[in-house]
């Protein structure tokens, strides 16, 4: 008999996301719950994407889902994008919420550029765990990222990172 564990349902939201827009993707790697990798090539490129989940968001008008990661997933990331420069790495961050509903359940696909001006992958600045954050303000059509690299407001002025909600379609 089959298990079915809670991870399945978040990445199986990825998959059926993927699926949905005509892509056939392909477990890459999976070694434990804590993410999985996948591959997907469409007309326009061949990814590799990365995906994590969170299903506990801060606030409550506007969601905040913190992502972290460990010294071994940093160097994981580091290997996955060195060895495979055919392939473009980019995130998937599932954002979930034990409520559903449309507006508080987003994946957020991440850039690799993006993802580094969040995430401080060279340790050069030590403020902590390395962190990316999404964040979903109800009724915009954007999320905004920022991270342990990153903060979310300097200076009194947001500081965070705008992407489409809808970038998932454009891959």
């Amino acid at each position: 008999m089959t298990t079915i564990c809670k991870a399945d349902y978040y990445y199986g939201a990825l998959l059926s996301a993927l699926v949905n827009e005509g892509l056939a993707p392909a477990l890459f790697e999976k070694e434990n719950d804590n993410r999985q990798i996948y591959e997907v090539s469409t007309n326009k490129a061949s990814y590799i994407i990365y995906t994590k989940y969170h299903t506990t968001p801060s606030g409550s008008k506007d969601f905040t889902w913190s992502f972290s990661f460990s010294d071994n997933e940093i160097e994981e990331i580091t290997k996955i994008h060195q060895r495979n420069k055919e392939k473009t790495l980019i995130f998937a961050f599932i954002c979930g919420q034990k409520q559903l509903s449309d507006y508080n359940q987003v994946i957020a696909i991440v850039y690799w550029d993006e993802f580094l001006e969040c995430v401080d992958i060279e340790k050069e600045q030590v403020r902590g765990t390395a962190r990316l954050s999404v964040k979903a303000v109800k009724g915009s059509p954007w999320l905004r990222i920022y991270g342990s690299k990153r903060a979310d407001m300097l200076d009194g002025k947001d500081n965070t990172i705008r992407i489409e909600r809808s970038r998932l379609s454009s891959l």
